[in-house]
This record gives structure tokens, sequence and C-alpha cells, in this order.
């Protein structure tokens, strides 16, 4: 559960919940590194899995703009998969990643199971939707 030098609970996707939820979702994903240059969504491509950056940087891009930037404690493809669309954005890596990998199901658990979680990830969408 390394985020860098962060604490899990330091992250405002943590902010309210229990340490048994934040120890559920670190066991629901698998552990995943991609090298600088990796892109692990594409946009208009199905909504197979979701990703929780743990170390590095990515860049969000939308038809090929840079839109954002994610780093520890971001989460990337949620939308889609919460939503049930086609990916709205490229997310590639900048740097070497460490990211927590979630598979569509083990998502849609974790959101069923822990209300809280649910919040976080509804309200980072409505954030991210609101910037743009």
């Amino acid at each position: 559960m390394a985020l860098g030098r962060t604490s899990p609970r330091d992250l405002p996707l943590f902010a309210d919940l229990s340490g048994k939820d934040i120890r559920d979702i670190f066991r629901a994903g698998e552990e995943v590194s991609v090298p600088a240059g990796w892109s692990l969504i594409l946009e208009q491509t199905p909504p197979d899995a979701a990703y929780l950056i743990l170390s590095g940087t990515a860049a969000v891009r939308e038809k090929g703009q840079e839109i954002a930037t994610l780093g520890p404690g971001d989460i990337a493809g949620e939308v889609a998969v919460r939503k049930n669309t086609l990916r709205t954005a490229t997310v590639t890596a900048k740097s070497r990643l460490q990211l927590l990998h979630f598979t569509r199901e083990k998502f849609d658990d974790l959101t069923r199971r822990l209300p809280a979680f649910r919040d976080a990830i509804d309200a980072t969408i409505a954030e991210r939707r609101g910037g743009h």
C-alpha cells in the first residue's frame, strides 16, 4: 500500500473511509507498474477497468488536447465504469506509474459495498465534469 510518501488517509478520495474500507479497496485491486508513454485508457473504448495512481503522473487528453494531469491518489477510468459509457479521454503515463488496477467487476462491487467510496468517486466525477 505504498503511495509514494503519502498515506491513503491524507488523500481526499479516502478522507471519509474507515481503515477497513481502505484495506478492502487495496485488496480488490492488483498493483501494476507501467512505463512512461504507456496509455492505460484510450478515448472511445469500452469501460473495462479503473486505476488508482499510487506513484507517478499521467496526462489526460480529450481529442489529443491535454486537459489534466493526474498523480498519486487520483483515479482514472472511473467515469466510464460508473456511467457505463465509452471512455471520454485517453490517459497516458508521463512517468513510470505504480497503479492499483480494478477490473470493472471489482470496481462495481466496491461502489456497491462501500457507500463512502461510491460517494467519493461520484464527487470526483462531478468535479471533473464541472471543470470542462
